[in-house]
């Protein structure tokens, strides 16, 4: 089955051609080219990275509220526990978002989402390891390359609403009704 990475499209090129009198013409010509997806850009990245910080801090602070109200605040207290309990917060809120509504609240406030390699909304399984690949130590500097290792490793890419819908026209791909996006 074809996927984005085997997408190609015609790009017009020029060369320099020598005509009977010896004139030089530039002429015109194309070539089929890899048209490949356009993902989303390291300050863009880091933007909706912000963003979903925040709301993780916000969850992370309603769960201490909650924890102080059934009288378990102190499991806080142990490094390990609060270490742990900090890891489950930031990958259970990227597991369930994006599972839910194909991206994060912070791609969906700034217009992406996460598609799979036939751009569609990648399975559970995909959006799982994302989310587990994002606590590897280091992870968030892999970042600064075109796709992150937990892109990478799940086999997705992020990519502008647009340029999703761009890509499954050129696929031929009838969009999800399930996506929340569409």
């Amino acid at each position: 089955m074809k996927t984005i990475e085997d997408l190609k499209e015609e790009k017009t090129y020029f060369k320099n051609e020598k005509d009977e009198q010896g004139n030089v013409n530039r002429v015109a010509y194309t070539k089929l080219v890899p048209r490949t997806p356009e993902t989303v850009k390291t300050g863009v990245r880091f933007g909706y990275y912000v963003i979903d910080v925040v709301f993780i801090y916000i969850i992370a602070f309603i769960i201490g509220i909650f924890s102080a109200i059934a009288g378990v605040i102190e499991i806080w207290d142990d490094p390990i526990i609060s270490r742990l309990l900090g890891m489950l917060i930031f990958v259970s809120y990227y597991f369930i978002t994006e599972v839910t509504m194909g991206t994060s609240l912070g791609k969906l406030i700034l217009g992406y989402t996460v598609i799979n390699k036939f751009a569609q909304k990648p399975s559970a399984a995909a959006f799982l390891g994302r989310s587990f690949a994002r606590a590897v130590p280091f992870e968030a500097f892999s970042c600064f390359a075109e796709r992150g290792w937990h892109d990478k490793w799940s086999d997705t890419y992020v990519v502008k609403n647009s340029e999703k819908i761009e890509l499954q026209k050129l696929m031929g791909v009838v969009n999800d009704k399930n996506d929340l996006l569409d």
